[in-house]
């Protein structure tokens, strides 16, 4: 795969896109696979958003030496995706509002990844160096390997420290 940092977080964009079409295709009967899944859904974004918000950013703010450049006019922060994150990883699948918390989640994602893709990336493409965006690419990639990962609680319902 290419070191590119915005070939990396697009390839991570088509993953995260993938486990949401998967997550919509379960049965709804499907309650411990959705809740399974939505896990995993909360897991990989956490990680994406911290290499987005934490890594990403930084370095491209650095190498641009400018707050008000144009090229970070069009950055979102995660915060809004973390926010639901933390939400559907505090409550059990059962919970009747589970459901609609992934569904916002995965909402609220794909919009920021479409606007990343659409507004975002093309800025930085036309204004970093093929170079930088490979330097970038490379931190990315590594920093993922130690990049926080959402610890959340059984999404059964079962009791902390439940066996399973």
């Amino acid at each position: 795969m290419s070191s590119d940092a915005i070939v990396v977080l697009k390839q991570e964009h088509k993953e995260l896109l993938r486990l949401f079409k998967d997550y919509r295709a379960l049965d709804p009967a499907a309650s411990a696979a959705r809740g399974d899944l939505a896990l995993l859904i909360v897991h990989d974004l956490t990680v994406h958003s911290y290499l987005v918000d934490e890594v990403l950013y930084p370095e491209v703010s650095a190498l641009l030496r400018d707050p008000a450049h144009e090229a970070l006019r069009d950055y979102r922060d995660h915060t809004t995706v973390d926010r639901l994150c933390e939400s559907v990883a505090a409550r059990p699948v059962t919970d009747p509002a589970f459901p609609g918390l992934v569904d916002s989640l995965l909402s609220a994602a794909t919009q920021q990844m479409s606007q990343e893709e659409r507004e975002w990336f093309p800025q930085l493409r036309a204004t970093l160096r093929r170079k930088d965006l490979q330097d970038i690419g490379t931190r990315l990639l590594a920093v993922r390997e130690t990049a926080p990962r959402h610890r959340a609680g059984p999404v059964s319902g079962a009791p902390q420290g439940a066996p399973g």
